[in-house]
Order: structure tokens, then C-alpha cells, then sequence
């Protein structure tokens, strides 16, 4: 699967469709930030009637739409974590 982002829009996308979003907010010296990924095409169907980003003729996509063999949004999430205490150089525990 390759997922890229594009000028202009947020997001990251693969084959013209958005499988994730980023978000960063900051008000009043506080930053606030958020990660969804599409993993499962389930977690999809509430979706249906939404325009990513405001972005019409532009549709989401999951992650499991281009694997040929499913992930688990379990087995996802332990490599999520792994990329980023990798990426960030640091340790993340569970709470």
C-alpha cells in the first residue's frame, strides 16, 4: 500500500482516497492534536453521508481496501505504537 499526502488538502491518501486525517489545534498557548485512521470498512458505514475535509468527489477509504490479507484495528494499533515511539524516540505506556 502506498499512502501519500497531497498539496492543499490534509489527510493521507491512498489511490485518490483519504485513509486518515491529522489534526492540530492551538488556542490559547494550549496545542491539541488527533490521528484517525481508517483501519476496518466497518467502522465506515456511519460515514457514508460525510465530505472528508469539506472536499466534494473525494471519497475515504480503509486500510484493509488495499491489504490482501485484513489487519486487525488491534494489530494496527501495536504497530501504530511502535512507529511512533520509533519516529519520536519515545516510550508509550497504557494507562
Amino acid at each position: 500500500m502506498q499512502a501519500a499526502r497531497e498539496d492543499d488538502v490534509t489527510g493521507v491518501w491512498v489511490s485518490d482516497r483519504k485513509v486518515a486525517a491529522l489534526g492540530i489545534k492551538v488556542r490559547r498557548w494550549v496545542t491539541m492534536h488527533g490521528l484517525a485512521v481508517n483501519v476496518d470498512r466497518r467502522s465506515l458505514a456511519n460515514f457514508d453521508g460525510i465530505v472528508p475535509c469539506g472536499l466534494v468527489g473525494r471519497h475515504v477509504c480503509c486500510i484493509n481496501d488495499h491489504l490482501k490479507e485484513p489487519i486487525t484495528v488491534e494489530d494496527f494499533a501495536e504497530h501504530m505504537k511502535r512507529a511512533l515511539e520509533r519516529v519520536f524516540e519515545i516510550r508509550l505506556v497504557t494507562c
